[in-house]
């Protein structure tokens, strides 16, 4: 996908129209705009909004994901740089710095409605439910993920400035190489520059924190088909956090394995599971792709263990080099399985530790309304942010 795909058609204009303006005069003209709105000239400081509160607003909307509280985030915005605007070190800068507040504004706001920054399950794809499709993680879950997260931000805070901004707007705000190069004011090679040094310094550093919390096995295992039966998601108010689960189910039998998964993650499984076309391939859609492209079979893909709560899985592949085990996330490894019609096989031993940790919960707590599958696509659909919409496959022109 070429970075033009990566943005929405509303920002392709203005983002043409900044490629064509001579950078030097605009950083100029900013620069005596800023002074004269430090002067008190109120039309200066209108004529920076209205140039520069567009883009901001198109990144609030990405990092929000609605217009409920948008305009709340864009004031707060306007009145935290009419405020600080003696703090502004480079003028010439107001944009990237203007967009940088709507930023934090943004996050603020979501903290508000109790969403979390970083998600435990979307960083591991899978992890074990001990009590009915409700609510929240164990004071010891809490505990845990906090620990991983605060690992994770000293890693990226550790990163040099530069690659730290880049990682924080792509990775953690969502935005695409085209949007972070606007905000930054640096050229998109420069930015996948910034994002690849910063990938390899954060694996470097957070893989000895992983192998600290797996103990790996080489014992054969005995499997046991199943398949994606449904998405859940439960139904949240403004003060709370949402849960997204998928629930295996035996083929040929009654288990059931009920995985947490962050909430995109459980978003595109819900696609697949309803036989929903997106209008650009998702990741796991890509991931298909270079597969079949390459000539690579999946022959299966397999959640073998299950390590402090913590499922693991691996897809099995079959190519004109041979076979090899590759490993992966739980959330990954069943969009790919949906994608391309692999079977989902679990380990004996993994379904045995889920039912004893059912059983030791000391004090089942009552299930709560969840929306399943269907209804997490009809919300997605509804709140598909720009372009054309999702279309399940029944109702698509000529199905």
């Amino acid at each position: 996908m070429n970075d033009a795909a990566d943005v929405g058609p509303d920002l392709e204009p203005e983002l043409k129209r900044n490629a064509e303006l001579n950078v030097a005069a605009s950083a100029e003209n900013d620069a005596e705009l800023v002074a004269r709105a430090r002067s008190g000239e109120r039309q200066a400081f209108a004529t920076l909004l209205t140039r520069h509160l567009p883009m901001a607003r198109r990144v609030c909307r990405r990092i929000t994901g609605s217009e409920t509280g948008l305009e709340d985030v864009i004031q707060e915005t306007a009145l935290q740089a009419l405020l600080c605007l003696d703090r502004l070190r480079d003028p010439g800068q107001f944009g990237a710095w203007l967009t940088g507040i709507a930023l934090n504004a943004a996050r603020q706001a979501l903290r508000g409605r109790g969403r979390e920054a970083l998600s435990w399950e979307a960083l591991w794809g899978g992890r074990l439910v001990t009590e009915p499709l409700d609510d929240g993680q164990s004071p010891a879950e809490l505990a845990e993920a906090r620990e991983f997260a605060s690992a994770v931000r000293v890693a990226v805070a550790d990163l040099p400035a530069g690659q730290r901004q880049a990682v924080l707007l792509v990775y953690l705000s969502g935005l695409s190489y085209r949007e972070t190069a606007a905000v930054l004011g640096i050229p998109v090679g420069a930015v996948k520059t910034r994002l690849h040094k910063g990938r390899v310094t954060l694996q470097r550093r957070l893989w000895d924190l992983w192998k600290e919390n797996v103990m790996a096995t080489d014992v054969e295992q005995q499997m046991v088909q199943m398949r994606v039966a449904d998405v859940r998601r439960r139904k949240t108010g403004e003060d709370e956090r949402d849960r997204s689960v998928v629930v295996l189910e035996e083929v040929g039998g009654t288990r059931q394995l009920p995985i947490v998964v962050g909430r995109w993650e459980s978003g595109s499984i819900a696609l697949l599971l309803e036989k929903v076309s997106v209008p650009r391939p998702l990741t796991h859609a890509f991931t298909a792709n270079l597969l079949r492209a390459s000539g690579v079979r999946v022959e299966q893909v397999r959640i073998h263990r299950l390590l402090d709560e913590t499922f693991y899985a691996d897809v099995q592949l079959e190519g004109a080099a041979g076979r090899a085990s590759v490993d992966a996330r739980p959330s990954d490894c069943m969009a790919l399985a949906l994608e391309l019609g692999a079977p989902i096989y679990v380990a004996t031993d993994v379904l045995t530790a889920v039912e004893q940790a059912r059983q030791d919960r000391a004090e089942p707590e009552q299930p709560v309304e969840m929306m399943n599958a269907s209804a997490i696509v009809a919300q997605m659909i509804e709140q598909w942010p720009v372009g054309p919409k999702p279309v399940r496959k029944a109702d698509a022109p000529g199905a």
